[in-house]
């Protein structure tokens, strides 16, 4: 059952946490629509966007009355989002974990490919997973603490909900959002 409070949700975090999963189960529990960054950010064989196109882009869709997006995009326009945004997820499992879920992705990617990445982008070759792994390390070491940062400020602390277990990331799953519950 969709909370009316909760109409603008970023789900944020690291390579291989279940952030596209569970953007979908809250787009279908809240009722909204959700925009996948990579889907976005991609284009055919794997090549990114311009900046200026994708900052375009996911700004229109920021700028929209209903929305989860589902990843990062440019950091020019991510404090931003934090700051439009009704509810904030950060996924923030221990490093192991997204290595491990991100393993399994890639496994299970030999055989369907992720829905979310647009047509002709392909990740099932040794070149991608050599340079998801060098992602979620860097993000791991240089994004998440600034990220914890920002999302510590005063005026978007109430609006953050940080996942660090998979009991988190499932009773999310199952329940969804509610006004009031963020665990900053």
């Amino acid at each position: 059952m969709r909370d009316n409070n909760i109409r603008k949700i970023a789900v944020i975090g690291n390579a291989g946490g279940g952030k596209t999963v569970l953007s979908r189960r809250l787009g279908e529990i809240h009722s909204l629509p959700v925009v996948h960054v990579d889907s976005i950010q991609f284009v055919s064989g794997m090549k990114i966007r311009s900046h200026k196109e994708s900052i375009g882009i996911l700004t229109a869709y920021q700028e929209g009355a209903d929305w989860i997006i589902d990843g990062y995009g440019p950091l020019d326009i991510l404090e931003k989002r934090f700051k439009l945004a009704d509810r904030i997820v950060l996924i923030d499992f221990p490093l192991w974990r997204h290595y491990w879920w991100a393993t399994k992705r890639q496994f299970i990617n030999l055989w369907s490919p992720r829905k979310e990445l647009p047509e002709g982008c392909d990740e099932r070759n040794w070149q991608h997973t050599k340079k998801l792994f060098k992602t979620i390390k860097q993000v791991h070491r240089l994004m998440r603490p600034e990220l914890l940062r920002i999302l510590g400020r005063e005026e978007l602390k109430n609006k953050v909900t940080i996942v660090t277990t998979v009991s988190d990331w499932n009773s999310l799953y199952r329940s969804g959002l509610s006004a009031s519950d963020s665990k900053g």
